[in-house]
């Protein structure tokens, strides 16, 4: 299974809010997220720090 991890990086705090990840995109300034059941989750003033390929892990941090 190659699903990933959602993580947000803040105050030096590293915090997974979605498992099972299969869909990430970027639309109008907001990360939309589904996971393996469908289930929908919108990042408002996020934005991609890195994403980790062999780990599966997408970080994200506070806009600047």
């Amino acid at each position: 299974m190659c699903q990933s991890k959602i993580i947000v990086l803040e105050d030096g705090k590293a915090e997974v809010v979605m498992t099972d990840v299969t869909l990430l995109e970027v639309k109008d300034g907001k990360i939309i997220v589904k996971n393996l059941l469908g289930k929908e989750l919108i990042l408002e003033g996020y934005e991609i720090d890195y994403i980790d390929f062999i780990s599966h892990r997408v970080y994200l941090r506070l806009s600047t």
